[in-house]
């Protein structure tokens, strides 16, 4: 009986210490959209972690080259935006996580204002500091061959 509980009790705790991280872990995610569509570039800042890359891959000039950038430049950008607001929306994200890292790999949609510009996948490795859960690292495909899902 004392086995069963303690199975119980285990059983009831681990999910749902995983369930507190994936909500946290998207609501990081998110907050990348939210700011980058609000143009508030502190909110998409304070989701990074301070050694945070952009990671690419460049196909301009016919050789795909690795390209690894601070995400400020781009934060920056998204602040000094004019015209429709940039909105990416995520689909079906899937949440892995172990300890003090995790992954986000979603499919996504970035709209300008009404308009369907492309569409890929994101993934999104995180890591977990005295602050909370941070984006350590994201890289996305992009496409235009898209379809809008919702």
């Amino acid at each position: 009986m004392r086995t069963a509980l303690v199975f119980l009790v285990l059983g009831w705790t681990v999910p749902l210490s995983a369930q507190t991280d994936r909500v946290a872990i998207l609501k990081v995610v998110q907050n990348v959209f939210d700011g980058m569509r609000t143009r508030d570039t502190a909110l998409m800042r304070a989701q990074f972690s301070p050694n945070a890359r952009l990671a690419g891959v460049d196909q301009r000039g016919g050789e795909a080259k690795h390209t690894l950038d601070d995400p400020s430049g781009w934060i920056a950008g998204v602040g000094r935006g004019s015209g429709p607001a940039w909105d990416e929306r995520i689909f079906d994200p899937v949440v892995q996580v172990d300890e003090n890292i995790a992954h986000v790999w979603t499919y996504y949609e970035f709209w300008l204002g009404p308009k369907l510009s492309h569409c890929g996948y994101d993934s999104f490795f995180l890591v977990r500091l005295t602050g909370g859960w941070k984006i350590g690292q994201v890289a996305d495909s992009r496409r235009t061959d898209c379809k809008p899902r919702g």
